[in-house]
């Protein structure tokens, strides 16, 4: 009898050991690290707000929100993982995906995120964030087609009550708009360029480029397309500007537009903010969008787009709770009231989101002066191709351009040059692949 109530007892401990141990487990919290370059103040608070409230409706999941300069963000992706200290979410522009997959640094996406992607977003933004073989590899955020965004007032002060349309009305009307100092200097600039940031330099080029007809790459993406006459008189465009006085590539576009002293410069949909906010020029009475004017070779206004997107590390300890987060920032939780993310794009960055419920939703704020035109062009413009060593391929060509601009190489040459060295990058890229 003794023996069997030890016994009893014993089992009734090991229960209480095991019930106990399982509670401990269900209470044991997770926390998840996202890694974004969104880190202005305001950019800050609206991002704490959504993880709070998600973390208060999912007891037992914190999420800790690191964010470095853009700069930084490529660098910190590809270090962190090889450390071993990667974020499990990380958002990263689209253009590294191709590298990023084949370096095993992402996991693929649960069925039912994939099938939420290919529902509520367009079909170019779902191709955006998938590799050639279709694979979903992660959420897209915004969409950012480039327009003409031009000063009204510099544009009436030099006789013009319309922004150009062609290339020879674009230089007509920024050599008409830059003026000089009594000691020579430019004191105010047509058209401004954005030298020393790659997406600055080759995304205009590439919305002239598909404006006037052109290709970027070939439509399998092995070989590039650019340097072909299309390309050719793209630069040139650049070269006759610098010729009548149009634009200076000293004058950098990116802090003249705002201050109010360039009158033209081709630019993304999220630069709204920092317009709004700018002291030198008046956001609801001077800042007009236009489409991208059509070159001597192009039928119709065309431009270029690229996205950003979330997608979860591949050494990450919890990537079905990543996953799970990322599905709710990107989800209606009202029906007509858009995402959590949806609202922060638009409210917060100023940007377009991917999501037709989010489009939706923020309609009325999507369809002012400055962003309807932007969303007008999703319909149009032609999505940035993704490919292995794109982004090398990108920076070839912004040094190239950016040595039309100073004068030290031709259009001709430039892009002779950047054939040869992409072609050698994407050949490579296709034969590791194959490995």
């Amino acid at each position: 009898m003794i023996l069997r109530r030890y016994s009893v007892s014993l089992l009734l401990m090991v229960f209480l050991w095991a019930a106990l141990g399982s509670v401990a487990l269900a209470q044991e919290e997770i926390t998840l690290t996202m890694l974004t370059h969104w880190g202005t103040e305001s950019q800050l608070a609206a991002q704490e707000a959504i993880i709070e409230a998600y973390e208060a409706s999912h007891p037992g999941i914190n999420i800790e929100l690191v964010t470095v300069d853009f700069e930084e963000l490529r660098t910190k992706i590809i270090t962190g993982r090889t450390a071993g200290t990667g974020a499990d979410i990380n958002h990263f522009y689209h253009l590294w995906l191709p590298d990023f997959v084949n370096s095993g640094i992402l996991a693929p996406p649960p069925e039912e995120a994939v099938d939420f992607i290919r529902t509520n977003a367009a079909e170019g933004t779902v191709e955006a964030v998938s590799t050639g073989d279709g694979q979903i590899w992660g959420f897209p955020t915004e969409v950012n087609p480039y327009l003409l965004v031009y000063n009204k007032r510099l544009l009436a002060e030099a006789g013009y009550d319309a922004p150009p349309a062609t290339w020879d009305e674009l230089k007509e009307i920024a050599a008409a708009i830059t003026q000089v100092d009594d000691t020579g200097a430019i004191s105010q600039l047509g058209f401004g360029v954005m030298p020393g940031w790659d997406s600055g330099i080759v995304h205009p080029f590439s919305a002239l480029l598909f404006s006037n007809g052109g290709n970027y790459l070939s439509e399998d993406r092995s070989v590039v397309e650019f340097n072909s006459p299309q390309g050719i008189e793209t630069l040139q465009l650049y070269a006759d500007l610098i010729a009548n006085g149009g634009t200076d590539p000293s004058i950098s576009g990116l802090s003249g537009f705002p201050s109010g002293t360039v009158g033209m410069v081709i630019m993304a949909p999220w630069w709204r903010a920092t317009l709004r906010a700018a002291e030198g020029i008046d956001f609801d009475t001077e800042v007009g969008v236009a489409e991208i004017p059509v070159g001597p070779s192009g039928t119709a206004p065309s431009s270029v787009s690229y996205t950003w997107m979330f997608g979860v590390d591949a050494g990450s300890a919890h990537i079905p709770e990543a996953w799970e987060f990322l599905l709710w920032l990107n989800s209606e939780h009202e029906e007509g009231a858009g995402s959590p993310i949806g609202d922060f794009l638009v409210n917060a960055l100023g940007a377009i989101p991917s999501f037709t419920h989010d489009q939706e939703a923020f309609a009325e704020s999507l369809g002012d002066h400055y962003l309807a035109p932007f969303v007008a062009a999703t319909a149009y413009a032609r999505p940035e191709q993704v490919v292995a060593g794109g982004q090398e391929v990108k920076t070839l060509l912004q040094v190239e351009i950016e040595a039309v601009l100073t004068g030290m190489t031709t259009p001709e040459a430039g892009l002779e040059s950047v054939e040869q060295q992409a072609n050698a990058i994407l050949e490579e890229q296709r034969l590791m692949s194959m490995d």
